[in-house]
């Protein structure tokens, strides 16, 4: 009898510390990127994951991570954050959709495009607010691949300037993908609103073979500025998306033209 209530204990054990492993689980998916890590001054590790090894001049989600001094997660925080490119000479910001807790990963997860990589033009500042304490993190911002093109600013017929970013398909691929796109209008150089109010019409085309596709279906807005749809790569190769703006049916940008390679 002993012995089995031993064996019994044991296996408690075991499921208990397995439970108690879970629930302090801090590490994140594998496929993801530590790009910077620093401390508040009350102790919470503050770290910056991407989905690439680098951020890039695009649409990209960006994570963080809180952990107490122990190394657990915490999933409590109020967590923001803001970007802003110091260009010496002047400074800007850029879109920012602020996170939120992912509680399958133990991240903090938004997104935040970049217009511009880091380099002899200026260096990307990425501040984090963790509970009303600021971390300031310097963080890199590579180009994208030679002939793409994932985000970029186009003028309206009214005068505003529009933040146009392809946040799906990350990995195109032949055949049907689902396309979503993030549009923000510039308000100053640090606000850049997201606007839901447009209607958009795409055309993808293949530049070098002179041909389009078929079966696309127009994106919707979704909310939050962004909008679905879908597009049809029949065959791998450089596409461009052409992407028209619609406001109460008047055309506000003809040819917001952003460029895939797969």
């Amino acid at each position: 009898m002993k012995k089995i209530t031993n064996i019994i204990l044991l296996l408690v054990g075991i499921v208990f510390l397995a439970a108690c492993s879970k629930d302090t689980e801090t590490t994140p998916s594998p496929e993801k990127t530590k790009i910077a890590e620093s401390t508040t001054s009350s102790g919470l590790i503050v770290s910056l994951y991407s989905d690439n090894t680098s951020y890039l001049v695009a649409y990209n989600k960006v994570y963080v991570q809180v952990k107490k001094a122990d190394g657990t997660s915490l999933s409590n925080a109020t967590v923001t954050y803001s970007s802003l490119m110091d260009m010496m000479t002047m400074t800007h910001s850029s879109p920012v959709e602020q996170p939120i807790y992912n509680t399958s990963d133990q991240l903090y997860e938004g997104a935040v495009v970049f217009s511009m990589p880091s380099g002899d033009m200026g260096t990307w500042g990425l501040t984090v607010k963790v509970n009303n304490e600021s971390l300031v993190f310097n963080v890199p911002v590579n180009s994208t691949a030679t002939n793409t093109k994932h985000t970029g600013t186009f003028v309206g017929t009214d005068g505003k300037s529009y933040s146009v970013s392809i946040v799906q398909p990350a990995a195109p691929q032949t055949g049907m993908n689902d396309l979503e796109v993030l549009v923000n209008v510039k308000q100053d150089l640090l606000n850049f609103p997201a606007d839901a109010s447009l209607t958009i019409e795409v055309t993808p085309e293949m530049p070098s073979m002179g041909h389009g596709s078929p079966n696309n279906v127009n994106p919707v807005s979704s909310g939050n500025g962004h909008y679905t749809g879908k597009v049809n790569f029949t065959m791998t190769g450089d596409w461009r998306l052409h992407l028209k703006l619609l406001r109460n049916n008047t055309v506000i940008v003809e040819d917001a033209a952003l460029d895939l390679l797969f």
